[in-house]
């Protein structure tokens, strides 16, 4: 029986996870893998890579085979081309992960993957720590992968396939809510639906305005986990955010016991207002001490 090759290791381990886009800081990191999991006489390679530039004779010998292809636009990353479990055209998301392999999908984006609206956003929106990785790993990787390994570095694109990439960046506390879906097989780092909500109503400019997002609140009401949600509130550490998701639930009849503190200290004030970024208005909540200033149809009659 003949031993295995390092592009066949690696073209393995992206069929497993139906990656059809490799990047030179994943195909280290999948060599590697297979370095301390295939044993020495079974493998045609006897060295472990340290550094990305210890596979990039490899990735341009891929390339000659072509195994792989550079992808336009993105010359650094490649598109795979060999028999494959995923078919169909490449994911901008998965080129996107490639480039910035820490970034979170938010706002618009996580509210379409959701199902907390069906509106199609123009671009992609997603949370960036401004520290560069927020102390995270690189998506579908593990603690072990990077140990004597430096970190990529990463990139945030003008557009991926045409799309724009709306990035916003946060401080690394505020770098939470998110979870790793697999709706196509390879990992993808989404804001959770409580936190989604959350940022709607921190940002509805982000999320196709304030309209969309009381839509969300309404369709979304029995989708979120309320401990949940009430944590991720007081974990931002935002008064008026509390004044602003306990009217909107309030609103929909629901019920937690966190509302009854936070309608206790709520306080009137310049800033305490539905929306941010509108200006005040007369219409006052009195329970909340919130100025009422955008229509709220949306939340009693939630676009289907």
């Amino acid at each position: 029986m003949s031993s295995i090759t390092a592009s066949a290791a690696i073209l393995e381990q992206l069929a497993s996870e139906q990656r059809h886009v490799l990047s030179a800081w994943r195909a280290l990191i999948l060599l590697r893998r297979a370095t301390f999991a295939i044993a020495p006489h079974e493998r045609r390679w006897n060295r472990l890579p340290q550094h990305i530039e210890d596979v990039s004779t490899l990735l341009r010998q891929m390339r000659a085979r072509q195994e792989l292809r550079a992808i336009p636009r993105h010359p650094r990353l490649n598109e795979v081309f060999v028999p494959y479990a995923r078919q169909g055209f490449l994911d901008e998301r998965e080129i996107l992960f490639e480039l910035h392999p820490y970034a979170i999908f938010s706002h618009m984006s996580a509210m379409l993957f959701h199902g907390l609206t069906t509106d199609q956003p123009k671009g992609m929106t997603i949370t960036v720590s401004a520290d560069t990785t927020g102390g995270l790993l690189p998506i579908g990787t593990t603690p072990r992968d990077w140990e004597g390994v430096v970190s990529p570095s990463p990139a945030i694109p003008t557009r991926v396939l045409g799309r724009p990439i709306l990035p916003r960046r946060v401080k690394p506390e505020w770098l939470f809510g998110f979870a790793d879906y697999q709706p196509l097989g390879f990992t993808m780092r989404y804001t959770t639906p409580e936190r989604t909500l959350i940022d709607g109503l921190l940002n509805p400019e982000l999320c196709g305005g304030i309209t969309t997002v009381l839509g969300a609140w309404a369709g979304g009401k029995d989708l979120v986990d309320l401990d949940v949600l009430a944590y991720q509130v007081e974990r931002l550490g935002v008064k008026v955010l509390r004044q602003r998701v306990g009217y909107i639930l309030n609103e929909l009849d629901v019920m937690h016991p966190k509302l009854e503190e936070w309608r206790r200290t709520a306080k009137r004030g310049g800033s305490s207002r539905l929306v941010g970024s509108e200006p005040f208005a007369s219409t006052f909540d009195e329970r909340w001490n919130l100025s009422i200033n955008t229509p709220i149809d949306a939340l009693h009659d939630p676009a289907p």
